[in-house]
C-alpha cells in the first residue's frame, strides 16, 4: 500500500492502472487528486473506492457495495434559519455545457465503467452520496442528512467527482458499507468486514 498523497502504477488484470491514497476528508481528495491530475497527462477516468455508512439498512446493509448515481456536498452554500442553499450564496462551484454546478453532481456509472472498460458490480445497490466534512455520529444529525436523499454518507466524493467534472473525466464512485449513518454502536459497525469486501469488489471492477 502507498503513502498518502505518493501515486503508484498498479497495473489490475491488464489495465494500467495508478493506485493513490487520498486520506481522509474532501481537502485532502480535492489536493491530492489535483495534484496526480496534473502530473499524469494520460489519465482517462477515475475510480473512487472506499467505505461509507448507510442511511436505509435494508436498501444498503452492512457489507454491501453501494454504486453512486449522484453526489451531493450539504455545507455548500448559505446556511439560513431554514437550511443550506448554495444558490441562494449564487456562487456555482461549476460551468460547463454540461449544466451548472451548486451542490450536487449527477453521475452515469454505468455508462462510466463500459467507456473505462471495466465490470459493473454485482448485487450492488445504485444511490446518491452525500459527502460531510464530519461524519454523522448521532441519531439527530443523521436524520439531519437523510433529508438530502441520499443512500449513503462519505467524506471524499464529492470533491472527486468535481475535480473529474473539471478535467473532463468519467468518474465513478464505489463504496461498501461500513456503518450505519448516526450510530456509534458496535453491533452498527463492520469496519474489517468492509473492507475486505472492499478489495474483493476492486479486483472485480478489473475483469
Amino acid at each position: 500500500m502507498p503513502e498518502e498523497g505518493q501515486p503508484v502504477v498498479s497495473p489490475v488484470n491488464e489495465c494500467e492502472c495508478i493506485l493513490l491514497v487520498t486520506g481522509v476528508g474532501p481537502v485532502n481528495a480535492a489536493f491530492q487528486l489535483g495534484r496526480t491530475l496534473a502530473a499524469n497527462k494520460r489519465i482517462e477516468g477515475v475510480v473512487n473506492l472506499g467505505i461509507g455508512g448507510s442511511f436505509d439498512m435494508e436498501k444498503a446493509p452492512l457489507c454491501h457495495g453501494v454504486l453512486v448515481d449522484s453526489e451531493t456536498w450539504p455545507d455548500y452554500g448559505l446556511a439560513t434559519t431554514e437550511g443550506t442553499s448554495a444558490e441562494a450564496l449564487r456562487f456555482p462551484l461549476h460551468q460547463d455545457d454540461a449544466g451548472t454546478v451548486w451542490n450536487r453532481i449527477d453521475l452515469a456509472p454505468v455508462a462510466s465503467l463500459h467507456n473505462l472498460g471495466l465490470s459493473v458490480p454485482e448485487h450492488s445497490a445504485i444511490g446518491g452520496a452525500l459527502t460531510v466534512a464530519a461524519a454523522s455520529g448521532h441519531p439527530a444529525r443523521a436524520e439531519e442528512m437523510c433529508a438530502h436523499g441520499a443512500l449513503i454518507e462519505n467524506m471524499e466524493g464529492f470533491a472527486l467527482a468535481l475535480g473529474c467534472r473539471k478535467a473532463g473525466l468519467p468518474f465513478v464512485e464505489y463504496r461498501i458499507v461500513s456503518n450505519r449513518v448516526g450510530s456509534r454502536a458496535a453491533v452498527d459497525w463492520a469496519l474489517d468486514d468492509a473492507f475486505t469486501a472492499l478489495g474483493k469488489a476492486a479486483r472485480a471492477l478489473f475483469c
